[in-house]
């Protein structure tokens, strides 16, 4: 079945994943400002993996660090883009607090880069048979100092959804390890509505769309709609001058 024509028309099922960036300073050694982060990333041409985000994190501090460290995911989200003002606003009891700046993938690419949903086990109401399967999983997977294959490649998608913790509608996708792409692989970027003028320009210049948090389906139409149309003029009026030289 090709998928494209069961999702066609379908407002709730985005075609585009995002990652956001925040304010890592406390989290890490060298970490940075949301604003400096995105544009490393934009320099690198790389999303970095640098921690787990599984159920098995408690677990994962106890063991040696090479073997903890292929649990690094990069995270992504395919909320739809006229949510994303929800991802970014102040949620009480979450640690992470992700800030407007951003990139913005069609989902495509990321699935051929081996991307995977996060897949959350139910433990509410005080079920805990699946999860006691996800953990009875770990046990076996990492011991001895070792990572038996393939089945560990499983756990570092795995979380637990439970009454204190629960952050399932993140709808969130994974990388194992950094994700690395191409600056045509960009749909558009994220940054904040108001102010960072000189970066607009400067994607502007790029042929890259800026969106912002907030916009409606119409105004993000609007803004790659433009670009593109820019972009075009631009590449018109070089082939002029090539011509003409």
């Amino acid at each position: 079945m090709n998928t494209s024509h069961a999702l066609k028309g379908r407002e709730d099922i985005s075609q585009f994943v995002v990652h956001l960036t925040r304010d890592d300073r406390k989290d890490f050694e060298g970490g940075a400002l949301a604003e400096k982060n995105f544009w490393r990333i934009y320099k690198d041409k790389r999303i970095r993996g640098f921690q787990a985000h599984c159920l098995y994190n408690p677990l994962l501090a106890k063991v040696d660090s090479k073997i903890s460290s292929k649990f690094n995911v990069a995270c992504f989200t395919e909320t739809p883009l006229n949510q994303l003002h929800r991802l970014v606003r102040a949620i009480p009891g979450r640690s992470v607090v992700f800030e407007p700046f951003g990139f913005c993938f069609k989902k495509q690419f990321l699935v051929e880069k081996g991307a995977q949903q996060a897949i959350y086990i139910n433990s509410y109401g005080g079920n805990r048979w699946l999860k006691g399967s996800a953990m009875s999983l770990f046990n076996r997977c990492v011991k001895d100092g070792d990572l038996a294959e393939p089945d560990w490649r499983l756990l570092p998608f795995i979380n637990a959804m439970h009454e204190k913790y629960d952050f399932s509608w993140e709808r969130e996708w994974r990388v194992l390890g950094d994700l690395d792409f191409k600056r045509s692989d960009i749909v558009c970027v994220i940054l904040p509505s108001e102010g960072h003028d000189d970066l607009k320009e400067t994607f502007a210049l790029a042929g890259i769309a800026t969106i912002s948090p907030g916009w409606t389906y119409e105004e993000i139409v609007a803004e790659l709609a433009s670009q593109q149309r820019a972009t075009r003029d631009a590449v018109k009026a070089l082939e002029q001058l090539a011509s003409n030289a």
